[in-house]
């Protein structure tokens, strides 16, 4: 089959590089957020995903605090849990 002059500026075009896939971020990540607080979470967590996951700077967000410095109530993982139904 040849390629006509339009298909091959397409296949040029759509040829892979190096770009970068959007990051997918759960949704309960965002739950209970206003929309510009769901804005300043994903650009905390699109920032902090470059540090080394050693790095305890990267788990600290300013979204989990509210205005008068307090952290704010979240639920318990199911791991939080389980830890403490079995030791206290």
């Amino acid at each position: 089959m040849v390629m006509t002059k339009a298909q091959m500026k397409k296949q040029i075009t759509k040829a892979p590089g190096k770009r970068r896939k959007k990051l997918k971020i759960p949704k309960k990540y965002l739950a209970g957020l206003s929309a510009k607080e769901k804005a300043k979470r994903r650009k905390e967590i699109e920032r902090n995903r470059k540090k080394s996951p050693s790095d305890s700077s990267a788990y600290k967000f300013a979204t989990d605090f509210d205005a008068k410095g307090k952290r704010r109530k979240t639920k318990l993982s199911k791991h939080t849990k389980a830890f403490k139904r079995r030791f206290g």
